[in-house]
């Protein structure tokens, strides 16, 4: 049975304060919005602070169940789709169980899912996506240290950016972000009337 709206209410507005509450009303009436971040990598990357041992790799097609174990809500299709298409996962695990993911890809910028609308990568850019860290492990430095992970490799590879979109509502991820060098760009902002979605900016956002 799912949990009752005023109690679903209560909750946020006892952890995350008034504003969050706010932004996630508006964003359940039609009215998105959400930073754009962006990472240059000529700049040091230097360590993050974490205080449970970890283990870090690429997520590979024969771990996907242990994944599925991870992130129960995942879709099966598109997380193997994802990794067909080239996109990447590195994983963090504690004691052979996953504890936290993040996504990433050099060779597109999949907004759909947030915005109704793809971003143009300029050249030399990667984009990271779809972090998460099981509840039970969060604030122990997990998230930063893939992050760092992330653009570590993405630096080797030449890149030199890395960008991400995150909502303004989540004070914990914009945190983490900030400990791996992000900084915000843009302020993007998404009006849903229907079907239809309007972006702005527009920029480099494609139809």
């Amino acid at each position: 049975m799912s949990e009752p709206l005023w109690k679903r209410v209560w909750r946020t507005l006892q952890k995350e304060g008034l504003g969050s509450l706010w932004l996630k009303s508006l964003d359940a009436l039609g009215y998105r919005r959400l930073y754009l971040l962006r990472r240059p990598l000529v700049e040091p990357i230097g360590d993050c602070p974490m205080t449970l041992p970890v283990e870090i790799g690429w997520l590979t097609f024969e771990e996907l169940q242990d994944y599925f174990a991870f992130r129960p809500d995942a879709s099966r299709h598109d997380v193997t789709q994802q990794l067909l298409q080239g996109d990447r996962c590195l994983v963090a695990r504690h004691e052979d169980r996953i504890v936290g993911a993040m996504w990433g890809s050099s060779t597109r910028a999949s907004t759909t899912p947030l915005l109704g609308r793809d971003l143009a990568l300029a050249a030399g850019e990667a984009y990271q996506f779809d972090a998460y860290t099981l509840p039970e492990v969060r604030g122990m430095g997990i998230a930063a240290t893939l992050s760092v992970a992330w653009l570590r490799h993405l630096r080797d590879e030449a890149c030199s950016a890395a960008i991400r979109m995150t909502f303004l509502w989540n004070v914990a991820a914009l945190r983490s972000h900030a400990k791996a060098g992000y900084r915000v760009v843009a302020v993007v902002r998404c009006f849903r009337l229907g079907s239809r979605r309007y972006v702005f900016p527009r920029g480099r956002f494609m139809a």
